[in-house]
C-alpha cells in the first residue's frame, strides 16, 4: 500500500505544477482518490499504533480492510481521464499498471502472522491447563513480536489496554481474549526479562489529584458522584449515569448491582467512554491551567479487568514467580516486585483473590517496612487494593497488617501517598466491625487519622474521615475519639464552606453525638451556631447530619441549648424549609426536634419560668 500511495503521488505533484484548471470528471476522480487516501490513512494508522498481538488476532480483518481500499482506488484509477491531464509518460505508465496491478489484487495474508498466532494459542492453551508454557517457546513467539525488553512488553500491555476501551461494542469473547493476551504478556514480561520499574503514570490513582486544585470551585458535573473528585476517565454505566471508571470499577468489584446514584439495577458492566462529558473537562482544565495529562491516569493495569480460566491462570503463574523471587531479591528488585504486584492488585476481584491465594499478602507486610520510600508505598498500595475485595480483609488483619499500615501512617518518613493509602487500607478494613473495634484500642492510628485529617490532601483527608466515621460506628470507640480531640478536629472542618469535607466531618460528628463524651464536647466547643448554619447552608447529606445532631443535644443536654436554637433567627425558617425539601431521613429528624422543642416548651418548668 505504500508503494501504491508512492505512485500517485508522483501523480498528485505532476498534476499540481502542470494541469492549473481540471475537468468536472477530473475532479470528481481525485475526490474519489482522496476518500481512499483517507481510508488508507486511519487503517495505517491503525496498524502503527495498536499492539501486535491485536493486530496477530485481527490479521485477516485487516488484510480484508487493505483489499477493499485496493479495490477502490483501482476503480478510481480506472475512470480517471488520464488524456486530459498533462503529466509525463513515464508518470502515465507507472499509474496506468497501477491500476492494473490494484484490480488484479488479492486478499494478500503474510504465512507467518497465521502460523505466529497458532503459537501464541498454544502457549495459552497450556496456562489454562494448567501447565507451565515452554519457556523457549515463549522466548522465540516474544522476539517475533518485538518484544524484546520489559519496556517493549509494557508499552505492548498500554496498547492493549487501549484496545478494551476502544472495543466496549465488541463481543465479550473478544473482550476476554485481549484480556486472556494481556495476563500472557505480564507473564512473559515477569519470566523472561523480570519484574522493571513503574513510570509514574502507570502506579497512580485516575483521579486528579485535588490538594493541587483544592482552592478551585469544580464544577458539579464534573465531579464524580462517588469520590466527588474530578473525573479524568467519565464512563456511562447501564443506567446512564456517569461516574470516574475507577471509582465504579471498584464499586462493581465489591460486588454492588444497584447504582450508586439512581439505585436502579445495573444489568451490564459495560463501561462506555463518556467523550462528550471528557472534552468539556479537559476545556476547563485547559483554561485554568491544570495538567491533568500529569494527573492520574491509572487505566495501566486497570482497564482489562473482565477474568477468564486462561488470565486467572496467567495471573497466577506471574505471582507465584514474582513472590518466589521475593525473599532473596535485592533492594531494587523488591521494589519493582512489589510495583508489579501492586499493579496486578487493581485489576478486579478474581485477581485479588489469586494474589492473595498465593499468599502475597505476609510477603507484602515486611516491605511496609523496609528504608526504600518507593518499595513501602508500593507495598501499602499493593495491600490497599487487595483489601477491597472482602475476603481478603481476614487475611489481611490475621497475617498482622493493622500495626504496620498504623506506622506507615503515623511516621514522617514515608511518602504522602503512602500515608494517605495507608488510611485508605485501614478504612478498607474497617467496614468490618470487629476490625473497627480494633482500630480503636491502638491511639496511634486515632491519632495519625487525625493528623491526616488536618494536613493530607482532599482525598487523604476523605479517606481519614472515612475510616474514622467507621471506627466512631463501633459505640466503644466513641470516648476514645473524643479524648484523642476528634470534635475540635471535625468542627474546624465545617466552617469554611468550601472545605469539600463538611459532609464527611458531619457524618462523624453525628455518630460521636451518640456518646455523652460527645455531646459534652460539642457543646464545650459552643458549635451550636455552627450545625444551625448547616441546616441552611450545607448540602442534603449535611443538613441531614446537622439536624441529627442538634435532636441528640437537645434531647439529652436540654434546654440549654434549645434556648440557644431559638434564640437564632434562622433556626425555624431553616428547620421549616428541611420539614417540606430534606431528605427522608432529614425531614423524620427534623420532626422529631420540633415535637421534642415544643414538648420542652410547653412543659410546666418551662411555662413556670416563663411566667
Amino acid at each position: 500500500m505504500i508503494r501504491r500511495v508512492k505512485v500517485l503521488l508522483l501523480l498528485f505533484e505532476e498534476v499540481r505544477d502542470s494541469c492549473p484548471l481540471l475537468s468536472p470528471s477530473a475532479i470528481l476522480c481525485f475526490a474519489e482518490l482522496h476518500v481512499v487516501l483517507q481510508g488508507v490513512k486511519i487503517l495505517m494508522e491503525d496498524c502503527f499504533e495498536s499492539s501486535r498481538m491485536w493486530l496477530m488476532m485481527e490479521h485477516r480483518r485487516l488484510s480484508e480492510g487493505f483489499h477493499r481500499l485496493t479495490q477502490s482506488m483501482a476503480i478510481a484509477l480506472e475512470i480517471l481521464p488520464m488524456a486530459l491531464l498533462d503529466v509525463s509518460c513515464e508518470v502515465r505508465e507507472q499509474v496506468e499498471l497501477l491500476q492494473k496491478q490494484a484490480k488484479r489484487a488479492q486478499i494478500y495474508v503474510d504465512p507467518e502472522d497465521p502460523k505466529l498466532w497458532r503459537e501464541i494459542q498454544a502457549l495459552m492453551a497450556q496456562i489454562e491447563r494448567k501447565e507451565s508454557p515452554d519457556m523457549i517457546k515463549l522466548m522465540e513467539v516474544f522476539g517475533n513480536l518485538d518484544l524484546n525488553s520489559a519496556s517493549d512488553c509494557q508499552r505492548e500491555l498500554e496498547k492493549l489496554e487501549d484496545e478494551v476501551e476502544g472495543a466496549w461494542e465488541a463481543s465479550e469473547e473478544v473482550r476476554f481474549r485481549i484480556n486472556d493476551l494481556a495476563s500472557l504478556i505480564r507473564f512473559g514480561k515477569c519470566v523472561l526479562y523480570g519484574a522493571t520499574g513503574l513510570q509514574e503514570e502507570e502506579v497512580s490513582g485516575t483521579l486528579v489529584k485535588l490538594s493541587d486544585c483544592e482552592d478551585l470551585k469544580v464544577p458539579e458535573d464534573f465531579r464524580c458522584p462517588i469520590s466527588l473528585d474530578l473525573m479524568t476517565d467519565p464512563v456511562i454505566i447501564s443506567t446512564g449515569q456517569t461516574y470516574e471508571r475507577a471509582a465504579i470499577t471498584r464499586w462493581m468489584d465489591g460486588g454492588h448491582q444497584t447504582c450508586p446514584k439512581s439505585g436502579q439495577t445495573i444489568s451490564h458492566n459495560v463501561l462506555i467512554p463518556n467523550q462528550a462529558l471528557k472534552s468539556l473537562i479537559r476545556q476547563w482544565c485547559d483554561d485554568l491551567g491544570i495538567n491533568l495529562s500529569a494527573s492520574e491516569p491509572a487505566h495501566h493495569g486497570n482497564r482489562v479487568s473482565q477474568s477468564t480460566p486462561t488470565s486467572l491462570e496467567a495471573t497466577k503463574l506471574t505471582v507465584e514467580f514474582l513472590l518466589r523471587q521475593l525473599p532473596s531479591a535485592t533492594e531494587k528488585s523488591q521494589r519493582h516486585i512489589a510495583g508489579e504486584l501492586r499493579l496486578l492488585a487493581k485489576c478486579g476481584s478474581d485477581n485479588r483473590k489469586v494474589i492473595a491465594d498465593a499468599g502475597a499478602v505476609p510477603l507484602l507486610i515486611p516491605l511496609l517496612s523496609v528504608p526504600d520510600v518507593r518499595t513501602q508505598e508500593h507495598a501499602v498500595t499493593a495491600i490497599l487494593n487487595l483489601s477491597i475485595f472482602p475476603p481478603n480483609k481476614e487475611i489481611i488483619v490475621e497475617a498482622g497488617a493493622i500495626d504496620p499500615l498504623i506506622h506507615v501512617l503515623c511516621s514522617s518518613d514515608t511518602s504522602d501517598v503512602a500515608r494517605e493509602n495507608s488510611a485508605a487500607a485501614l478504612f478498607s478494613l474497617s467496614h468490618v466491625t470487629d476490625y473497627a473495634a480494633l482500630l480503636g484500642d491502638k491511639p496511634n492510628a486515632i491519632d495519625g487519622l487525625l493528623q491526616l485529617l488536618q494536613q493530607g490532601s482532599l482525598r487523604g483527608r476523605r479517606d481519614a474521615a472515612s475510616a474514622l466515621f467507621n471506627v466512631s460506628a463501633y459505640s466503644g470507640n466513641r470516648a476514645k475519639l473524643v479524648k484523642a480531640g476528634a470534635v475540635e478536629v471535625l468542627l474546624t472542618l465545617l466552617s469554611p464552606p468550601d472545605s469539600g469535607l463538611r459532609d464527611e466531618a458531619c457524618a462523624v460528628l453525628a455518630v460521636l453525638a451518640g456518646s455523652s463524651e460527645g455531646r459534652s464536647a460539642i457543646c464545650e466547643m459552643n458549635a451550636v451556631p455552627l450545625l444551625i448554619d448547616l441546616l441552611r447552608s450545607s448540602s442534603p447529606k449535611g443538613k441531614e447530619n446537622a439536624v441529627a445532631i442538634l435532636l441528640s443535644l437537645s434531647r439529652y443536654v436540654g434546654r440549654p441549648v434549645i434556648k440557644e436554637m431559638m434564640n437564632s433567627y434562622i433556626f425555624m425558617p431553616s428547620l421549616d424549609n428541611l420539614l417540606n425539601n430534606g431528605t427522608p431521613r432529614a425531614r423524620r429528624k427534623a420532626s422529631s426536634l420540633l415535637r421534642h422543642i415544643r414538648r420542652v416548651e410547653l412543659s410546666p418548668v418551662t411555662l413556670l419560668g416563663n411566667f
